[in-house]
């Protein structure tokens, strides 16, 4: 890998399914679900067979096709897993949506509805998805408001912030799903061959494994061309439908269109997922010009 290169982390959704998406690395996936769902030793998940293999070649073919990772367990509970970073607008509906469908399509003709098993839904959040709220997970479960009776055998969401994680708590007092967390929102940090994990860390069962694919696929050239294909798709869905391009359009102005635009495209800049030479490349701008109109437009 050539000196200054980007790297890339596990917020890359083709990065993040291409680790957690193989068979071969149903350990690592296993070690994710404990963590992020806070298992203890009793409920933790022993074995999963994962649904949707992670393929290079289906991604060739839908560059923005949604990158979510489909497990079952040994007891028959299904889960959806998925990297999210973009601020994308009916998120939530179209997560609802899927989960729902993982739900529903687990009978065929004449099965009986206590087949059912739950279907658990886990969204790692790249952003303030709700900036009223200080929790890193968000849970929702079906639940009466009035007597808080709940049905907690049928679908569950969780929504991992992993911008609300606490950037003074040392490593050494953080619980195993704040390190996973930890870990996922900066595994560009350990992308280099010669870097290594903190000891809190790398004695955490799996991260210093998962942290080994992120360098090995940071040093393939093949899956380098495919991560970076992946961001700049996503660069192009911002644009034609992040929520700041879509409010700035729907103004009416193409000044507030402008606006909208470079707002979408500082929030992505922000959050490490593009550099400022991509943002002003997709502008048809010199760096000088997009630093420029960010200081002219968002100031």
């Amino acid at each position: 890998m050539e000196q200054n290169q980007k790297i890339f982390g596990l917020t890359n959704d083709f990065l993040f399914k291409a680790v957690f998406g193989q068979e071969s690395n149903k350990k690592l996936t296993i070690c994710l679900l404990n963590a992020l769902l806070q298992l203890d030793e009793h409920h933790k998940i022993k074995e999963i067979e994962i649904l949707n293999p992670f393929n290079a070649q289906n991604y060739k073919d839908e560059k923005l096709s949604v990158l979510d990772t489909r497990v079952k367990d040994v007891a028959g509970k299904y889960y959806n897993i998925e990297m999210q970073v973009r601020d994308e607008e009916d998120f939530i509906k179209r997560f609802s949506y899927y989960l729902a469908k993982l739900y529903s399509c687990q009978l065929t003709k004449n099965e009986p509805y206590s087949d059912l098993k739950p279907a658990i839904g886990i969204a790692i959040i790249g952003y303030d998805l709700f900036p009223q709220s200080n929790n890193i997970d968000e849970k929702f479960v079906f639940k009466n408001d009035l007597n808080n009776i709940s049905f907690n055998d049928v679908m569950t969401m969780h929504f991992i912030g992993l911008t609300k994680l606490s950037k003074n708590k040392p490593l050494k007092d953080m619980t195993r799903f704040e390190k996973w967390v930890y870990l996922l929102y900066n595994s560009k940090k350990y992308g280099l061959k010669d870097s290594e994990l903190p000891f809190e860390m790398e004695s955490e069962d799996g991260m210093k494994e998962v942290v080994d694919c992120v360098k090995k696929s940071n040093s393939d050239k093949e899956m380098r061309a495919l991560m970076e294909d992946r961001e700049n798709s996503q660069i192009s869905l911002s644009l034609m439908r992040g929520s700041a391009y879509r409010k700035g359009r729907q103004d009416g102005y193409d000044e507030g269109i402008e606006k909208g635009k470079i707002k979408a495209l500082v929030s992505l800049v922000y959050n490490g997922i593009i550099t400022k030479q991509q943002a002003a490349e997709s502008l048809n701008m010199t760096v000088e010009s997009f630093e420029t109109a960010i200081n002219e437009n968002i100031n």
